[in-house]
């Protein structure tokens, strides 16, 4: 079976196949020739001509089709002077020229492998190989996968469940992000801002309507099948094309508010159409190479994770399936791409395979999963190759399993794959329960996209790193999973949460920027695992004029577990600079933006908050001993009152007493001079509602 969207397939694995006579006319393709891949053994002088006489980077990337965004991400694992290579090389006209003549057709063109896969008759096939430029041919594989299929599992109790409260109702899709601790990294408001995210798969169905999918910030889309930059589904397609795309759409990037919500909905996304579906029995080997076309296509716009949910192993005809034995991380074509976008900087998310099974074991009188049963690009080193689980952290039976050929662990991790809520591409509004081991990776990607967000320095071998190291064990009570990491669980379950603090402390991805007359409050969440260091937590900032910066101390507000600075009005404007800074007890220390001060924000360029939607309330710092200041917001235009009591009900002050806008706001210090050591109540009343929060002073 081929490649996979994958999705549970109860016998073989799950891939697609389009067979509609149409659509091979559609494509241009005719009934008698085969589909192969022919290598070249150079790009030609006058690739290397251009690589040796350019010494200008960025206008040798700009003449590639590499963009900076790939530039800057490249230079975080490759030397300056090797940013682009013989592989970033176009593959020479000359030779495509010479192959067209010989009666090919031109199908995918992949500078990675060198090679082109074309369209040619058999008898055409000696021609080729006769040039002295080609190294070698070899055929495309061509799939075939039964239809994906819905989720029967029912939810069971979570293996981890959030420890931060979030505003966000996730509906249906609260467990798949709860069980990673997504959840919690939402509550910090870490959403995968500033990560580009390339997904490869069959298309994505009502991309632009579906009420979940519409506001995504889609970069770029392309169908790698049709060569047209239009994804969505096209007439001549079979009526699931590009619904399941949709649904991993919605898995990462997805948003709406009380039916689902992706697990990283912050992030950008570049979308390729790479696998056609079939409801025919005729193949139509248009996946394999358009896979490769599609990585190497995100990489150059610079994706920083990809995400497929596709896998490859068997195909038709069956001598043409690749053997275990090549499943050792170099020898597949897609291994290949998998590996050279790995060297290049991209994390890639890749699916394991819906192709487990388990069975009785004589000697033990235990059930046990098979091994071995992994498909190809999982093979491949330095990704993350996915598995599936239940809820509560139990392999599902379907889930391929390693190890390698070669003899390395494979998943290197797990993610719940069973009773996945996402976006149904055949509606605008629809949603459904899914399983397999491709609905398990986008979540996976998910955790990935937001560790990077939260630390934007990492490289992709960094990220992944944290991810397998917090990972959550599980025991089967077999000796499978007796020591970790193992070829079931890999190094274990995604927590998202545990991965985004392994590399030190974090801050929101953005802070929330509020003004009035006389301040400006600048409020953010910071996490560590081991604590911070109370007098490192500073806001930065200057004007473009300043020599120096000047320093204002984030305070902590235990009722709502963030940390708010106050900047007088009077010193700031649209043209200051900020930059944030923390160390932690263990001696780490993080800035926002990453690399400051040689990269600074706009403290007024920030995106602002949004209206406030209920009533909020909170001061700080808290407990206090001279002074504290208010932070309140409100929906609609009210007579808005703020007023202090002490614990008997008697008024001990009103701080606001008048008519507002709504929005939010933060009052002068209110001094305690007056005040004795003890707990007060404070009440902000708006609109016929009230808030009612309590403070201590200290002295």
């Amino acid at each position: 079976m081929p490649n996979l969207r994958l999705k549970i397939s109860l016998g073989k694995s799950l891939l697609t196949i389009f067979a509609l006579t149409c659509i091979s006319i559609s494509a241009g393709f005719s009934q008698t020739s085969e589909r192969y891949w022919i290598y070249f053994r150079d790009k030609g002088v006058e690739a290397h001509q251009l690589l040796s006489k350019s010494g200008d980077i960025k206008s040798l990337a700009q003449s590639l089709g590499i963009s900076s965004r790939a530039l800057q991400r490249r230079a975080k694992v490759l030397p300056h002077d090797r940013l682009i290579d013989e592989s970033d090389l176009p593959v020479s006209e000359k030779y495509i020229r010479q192959i067209q003549a010989a009666g090919a057709k031109i199908h995918v063109v992949s500078r990675w492998l060198n090679a082109v896969s074309v369209e040619i008759q058999p008898k055409q096939i000696q021609a080729a190989s006769s040039f002295p430029f080609v190294a070698r041919i070899a055929p495309v594989r061509a799939l075939v996968s039964p239809g994906p299929e819905p989720s029967s599992a029912p939810l069971v109790p979570l293996l981890q469940k959030s420890e931060h409260k979030t505003d966000l109702d996730y509906g249906a899709s609260y467990t798949q992000l709860a069980t990673e601790h997504i959840t919690d990294l939402h509550a910090l408001g870490i959403i995968g801002t500033g990560v580009i995210v390339g997904i490869i798969d069959d298309g994505f169905n009502n991309h632009r309507t579906h009420v979940a999918l519409r506001n995504i910030h889609v970069l770029d889309e392309y169908d790698f099948i049709h060569n047209i930059t239009d994804t969505q589904h096209q007439p001549w397609e079979d009526p699931n094309q590009g619904n399941h795309g949709a649904g991993v759409l919605s898995s990462i990037a997805g948003f709406d508010q009380g039916n689902l919500i992706g697990g990283a909905y912050g992030v950008s996304v570049i979308l390729a159409k790479t696998e056609m579906d079939s409801s025919g029995s005729a193949d139509f080997g248009s996946e394999e190479d358009t896979y490769v076309a599609g990585l190497e296509w995100e990489e150059r716009l610079g994706a920083d994770i990809a995400s497929s949910s596709l896998a490859y192993k068997e195909f038709d005809p069956p001598d043409t399936n690749y053997p275990y034995s090549s499943l050792n991380g170099h020898t597949t074509v897609v291994a290949k791409a998998a590996s050279m976008a790995a060297q290049k900087g991209v994390l890639l998310c890749t699916a394991m395979g819906n192709e487990g099974y388990q069975y009785n074991d004589s000697a033990t009188g235990m059930i046990v999963h098979a091994l071995g049963t992994l498909w190809s690009p999982a093979d491949a080193d330095s990704i993350l190759a996915v598995g599936a689980t239940l809820s509560d952290g139990e392999l599902t039976s379907f889930s391929s399993t390693g190890p390698s050929a070669d003899g390395r662990i494979k998943p290197d991790v797990v993610a719940q794959g069973t009773a996945v809520y996402w976006a149904n591409g055949a509606t605008t509004s629809g949603y459904s329960f899914e399983q397999g081991t491709s609905c398990s990776t986008p979540i996976a990607a998910c955790a990935a996209a937001l560790v990077l967000s939260a630390h934007l320095q990492l490289t992709p071998m960094q990220v992944r790193q944290a991810i397998l190291q917090t990972a959550a064990h599980y025991d089967d009570g077999t000796s499978q999973t007796a020591v970790y990491p193992n070829n079931l669980y890999g190094y274990g379950f995604v927590n998202a949460y545990s991965a985004a603090l392994y590399d030190g402390p974090v801050f929101s991805n953005t802070p929330v920027v509020a003004t009035d007359a006389l301040q400006v409050t600048v409020t953010t969440s910071i996490k560590s695992n081991v604590g911070l260091v109370a007098d490192s937590l500073l806001l930065y900032f200057k004007k473009p004029e300043d020599v120096s910066f000047q320093a204002a101390h984030f305070h902590y507000d235990s009722a709502s577990d963030r940390y708010s600075a106050i900047l007088p009005a009077s010193i700031v404007d649209s043209t200051t600079l900020c930059y944030f800074f923390v160390r932690d007890s263990a001696g780490r220390t993080q800035t926002q933006p990453y690399n400051a001060p040689d990269s600074l924000f706009a403290l007024f360029s920030s995106p602002p908050a949004s209206a406030p939607t209920v009533l909020s309330l909170q001061n700080f710092p808290n407990p206090f001993n001279r002074a504290t200041q208010f932070v309140y917001a409100f929906p609609v235009a009210s007579h808005v009152k703020l007023e202090i009591f002490d614990v008997l009900g008697r008024k001990i002050a009103t701080v606001v007493n008048e008519d507002k806008l709504p929005g939010y706001y933060t009052t002068p210090p209110f001094s305690a001079a007056s005040l004795a050591s003890g707990v007060y109540l404070y009440r902000l009343t708006a609109d016929g509602a009230y808030v009612v929060k309590k403070m201590m002073v200290i002295k």
